[in-house]
């Protein structure tokens, strides 16, 4: 499941409308843990508002306890369990050796991995839109279009498969794979 849509489908789980694959998501994911819990305090005010009356104490009491309990089990679980999230940064370049962003490569799942591109300046043509190419020495592949604003900036964030040591990464124009922008 990707991050975009179990964020968008977050509410659900409040309404006790449990979906397996938005459970694990939501298991592995820091950002929808915080945003989950945030909702559902959101929620219980304004059912409480909405009711008039507040939860009895002993209630409320037994609410903070299981909240300090999940937070607990999950720092002890990022402790204990390793994680295979070292990342790999590297630098876009153009031709003339002026730099214009940064990547970074992080294992996302069993079968993908994460990358981020945070680019400056880069050159521009009519259109703002660039492809990124990914290559192991032996593979390359195009990895996604992106598009930037009109300084030539833009945070992107695409997924490749984990299958392969990326080694090196290029920028080009949409119709021209060999016109390129910028490189690592």
């Amino acid at each position: 499941m990707r991050h975009e849509d179990a964020w968008q489908r977050l509410p659900d789980l409040l309404d006790d409308r449990d979906d397996p694959t938005l459970l694990g998501h939501v298991r592995a994911c820091a950002d929808c843990q915080r945003q989950l819990f945030l909702l559902g305090r959101v929620d219980r005010l304004l059912r409480d508002e909405g009711s008039g009356r507040r939860p009895p104490h002993h209630l409320r009491w037994a609410v903070a306890a299981i909240a300090a309990l999940v937070v607990a089990a999950t720092i002890l679980l990022a402790l204990v369990v390793p994680s295979r999230s070292h990342s790999h940064v590297f630098t876009f370049r153009t031709a003339t050796g002026r730099s214009v962003g940064h990547a970074a490569i992080l294992h996302a799942d069993g079968r993908n991995d994460a990358l981020s591109l945070d680019a400056r300046r880069i050159p521009l043509n009519p259109q703002h839109m660039f492809v990124l190419w990914a290559g192991d020495g032996r593979v390359s592949m195009r990895v996604g279009e992106f598009m930037v604003d009109n300084t030539g900036g833009c945070k992107v964030r695409l997924n490749l498969p984990a299958t392969h040591n990326w080694s090196h990464f290029w920028v080009s124009q949409p119709d021209n794979a060999k016109a390129v922008v910028a490189r690592t």
